[in-house]
């Protein structure tokens, strides 16, 4: 899996629309009186992070610009995938203005179905760069273990750990239908290849993996001790041990074979929340100036750094001001080295990795 840079863009953005150069809409009504009564504006935002994320950033937006944010969040079960879905069935009469997604490839897929907006987003020589979707911070895909059940130096680091006899029926993950997993499993299709992607499955199906609804149902299951490992996100092993659960988490997207002892960490698949805008004909200017200042609000030192604080993000967006976070060695060398597709080639292969996951469970 190749790693792919982004473009460096700053945080100053505006619209490539024809409709940012006509006068704003008052929003206005007029009262029985005869007098202009201003009404609050509003957008629409879908939304797939967490709850404990996004309200607090939405506050802060609501109280700095006395607009309105209506948000339509996801469901646990289908994350992002759900939304995804719900933006493409109302392609031709949208109802939100902004998505912000926990996981870039269903908003790749958006793109390319003719869903969103432009953005022109300036580079860092001032050049107006057009993008559809903006990283707004980079959590990681690992593999958690529960502490006690592995002695040091041999905790699974390798997606190939996961395949041991010692760990039958002690591996799970979360439904690849949906959310991270999903594109997870479409950058392994990607990276690895069908017929290797396809014997990675059913060697977990063989040994007894189990799916769960969600990756904080993963981390937890682990916790308790129902499986000994897993595959999941970074920030849900954090929250994890915020709660001083037995968990830890290392790499986990190098290769297939298993790890030798004292191995390195191997590598976690950076896995971006981005933010993107819909293309809506009926919107005003107003709306489209507004869901363009909600962006650079995201992109903001106080938001970038609520994602950090909160282990939603592990590094900042390359779109805001803050700098890159460089961890020492020994801290990497727990943490895995970080790779990062283009999302954009990963997206074909999205479906297909669906396909064969479910083809190799029916199996069982």
């Amino acid at each position: 899996m190749k790693t792919a840079g982004w473009i460096a863009v700053a945080a100053s953005l505006c619209w490539m629309l024809s409709a940012c150069d006509r006068a704003p809409n008052a929003g206005g009504s007029v009262a029985s009186n005869g007098a202009s009564k201003k009404s609050t504006p509003q957008i629409v935002l879908y939304v797939s992070a967490d709850d404990a994320l996004y309200r607090p950033v939405i506050q802060t937006f609501e109280a700095a610009t006395g607009a309105k944010v209506n948000v339509v969040p996801d469901t646990e079960a289908t994350k992002t995938f759900g939304l995804v879905r719900k933006l493409l069935d109302e392609k031709d009469a949208p109802k939100a203005d902004l998505f912000w997604a926990s996981e870039p490839i269903g908003v790749v897929r958006l793109a390319n179905e003719g869903v969103l907006d432009s953005l022109a987003i300036a580079d860092k020589q001032g050049k107006a760069v057009p993008a559809q979707w903006v990283p707004l911070g980079y959590r990681a895909r690992v593999m958690v273990f529960h502490k006690e059940r592995f002695k040091p130096g041999e905790e699974p680091r390798r997606l190939g750990d996961l395949l041991v006899p010692e760990l039958k029926d002690k591996v799970g993950f979360a439904r690849p239908q949906f959310g991270t997993t999903r594109t997870h499993f479409a950058a392994l299709l990607a990276a690895f290849g069908e017929e290797a992607y396809e014997k990675f499955l059913v060697a977990l199906r063989d040994n007894g993996a189990r799916v769960y609804d969600g990756n904080s149902m993963v981390v937890q299951a682990v916790a308790q001790g129902e499986i000994s490992a897993g595959l999941t996100d970074s920030d849900d092993v954090e929250s994890g041990r915020q709660q001083r659960w037995p968990i830890s988490a290392r790499g986990g997207t190098a290769d297939l074979n298993a790890s030798k002892p004292g191995e390195g960490a191997g590598a976690v698949l950076m896995m971006p929340h981005v933010v993107a805008v819909v293309a809506r004909k009926d919107a005003s200017a107003e709306q489209k100036q507004l869901a363009s200042r909600f962006v650079s609000h995201l992109l903001s030192d106080e938001v970038q750094k609520l994602l950090l604080a909160t282990h939603q993000a592990l590094q900042p967006s390359e779109a805001g001001g803050l700098p890159r976070n460089e961890l020492p060695p020994e801290a990497r060398a727990r943490a895995g080295e970080e790779m990062l597709p283009d999302y954009r080639r990963v997206e074909p292969f999205e479906a297909k990795a669906v396909e064969i996951f479910e083809r190799v469970w029916r199996g069982k």
